[in-house]
């Protein structure tokens, strides 16, 4: 009999230091032994292999409504009625409820959009970096990485510049709902938060009803497929999306970039040398570090994931890190590596629930990286120490403090219209 110890439970959090900071000593140890792993403690079954995560990613016959999960899975264990009351998104309804919103927002949130937000994104950098430059240090997710994706956001969405503060201090209240302790007072703050933005949004709908503009608000109402349109209520759960799942792993993405071309100066050269490879330094990223941790699937009824039978209504944790480090995939996987060939991720979930904003994302890195390392080309570590976040679902750093040691090359406002060549 093996004498390994296998990691279960709460070491399978981010309550325990060890996967918070070096996830993947617990992720080799459960590839190795048990990649098919019953959390009796927890009560899921955590999936590390590639092979398996896609599997029960593509698989349409497995549930993301957390009302099917088994009263003794984890799902149902923290579930507060706050959540069960909640209104629900998109994010956990199966078809033909999931199938039907993403096809009515896909007509509003598209690829058109996206591409039309590009010189704005830069835009919105560079005003972020003019505000931070000669600066002998600032902590670049407070500064860049977590105001950038909610003033693009509040753009799209036709926020007024007057509303902004409150929609940032909305967006950022809320990101507690991803914390693991979920406390009487957080549970209240969290409702204040979403009651006032809610209402700030139903109140922007009824607005554009009378008076289209040209944002996104107004292209959801306005989008339809045949007679079919999205009720007020729908519009105002797509938004709320939007802003928070949307902001929160677009903030991680540029930190946790930002911080591994740091770590990896040899790969920050690289980029330095050909700006226009920013975008494999995020798809490695995302490979290697990404935003989202981990997704949720439930089967409906008894099924079998590598040789493991998996009971009906088990809650399966797939770790999409694990399963894009994953030795099986990619040989030294956990190098960072912009010249990698084979960057294939599972950072933004898979099959039928594959992320509608990883367009945006990816845009909103990119640029952000390529404007921020156009100005600070010198951009180091300030040697303040690194802490992750504790969340229950998203990977990123709590501050991440860095020194300009810039040498500008071209004035302030020149920055701005560089961009919008």
């Amino acid at each position: 009999m093996s004498d390994t110890i296998i990691p279960t439970g709460l070491q399978l959090t981010v309550f325990d230091e060890t996967f918070r900071n070096r996830p993947h000593e617990h992720f080799d140890a459960l590839r190795a032994a048990e990649p098919v792993h019953q959390d009796r403690t927890l009560g899921r079954v955590a999936l590390t292999r590639a092979v398996d995560v896609a599997a029960v990613l593509k698989d349409r016959s497995l549930s993301v409504d957390q009302d099917n999960a088994g009263p003794d899975s984890i799902v149902q264990k923290f579930r507060t009625e706050q959540d069960r009351s909640a209104p629900r998104s998109m994010l956990v309804l199966d078809d033909p409820d999931h199938a039907r919103l993403r096809r009515l927002v896909s007509h509003a949130f598209n690829a058109r959009a996206i591409e039309a937000m590009k010189p704005e994104v830069a835009r919105i950098a560079d005003e972020l970096l003019d505000a931070v430059e000669g600066q002998d240090s600032f902590d670049l997710i407070e500064a860049f990485a977590s105001p950038l994706p909610i003033i693009v956001i509040a753009d799209m969405l036709g926020v007024d510049a007057a509303d902004r503060g409150e929609f940032r201090r909305w967006s950022k209240g809320l990101a507690n709902v991803f914390s693991p302790i979920r406390t009487p007072e957080l549970l209240a703050g969290l409702k204040v938060n979403a009651d006032e933005l809610s209402a700030y949004f139903a109140h922007a709908i009824a607005a554009r009803r009378v008076a289209p503009r040209g944002d996104l608000i107004s292209a959801l109402i306005a989008a339809e497929d045949g007679r079919d349109r999205l009720s007020g209520e729908e519009i105002v759960t797509m938004c709320n999306l939007l802003l928070l799942a949307g902001n929160l792993t677009t903030t991680d993405l540029i930190g946790n970039t930002v911080l591994a071309l740091l770590a990896n100066l040899e790969q920050r050269a690289k980029l330095l040398a050909e700006p226009g490879r920013v975008g494999d330094a995020v798809e490695e990223t995302l490979r290697r570090d990404p935003p989202v941790m981990q997704s949720l699937r439930i089967p409906l009824a008894d099924c079998d994931i590598g040789g493991v039978p998996v009971p009906a209504g088990s809650a399966i944790t797939t770790f999409l890190m694990a399963a894009s480090t994953d030795p099986a995939l990619h040989a030294d996987p956990l190098a960072y590596d912009i010249d990698r060939a084979d960057k294939t991720h599972f950072a933004f979930g898979g099959g039928a629930h594959f992320c509608l904003g990883a367009p945006l994302a990816r845009a909103e890195a990119a640029i952000g990286i390529e404007r921020l390392l156009a100005r600070f080309p010198a951009l180091a570590l300030a040697g303040k120490p690194i802490e992750r976040n504790m969340s229950a679902a998203f990977n990123g750093v709590r501050e991440l403090w860095v020194t300009p040691a810039a040498v500008d090359r071209l004035p302030k406002r020149d920055h701005a219209r560089s961009a919008r060549k």
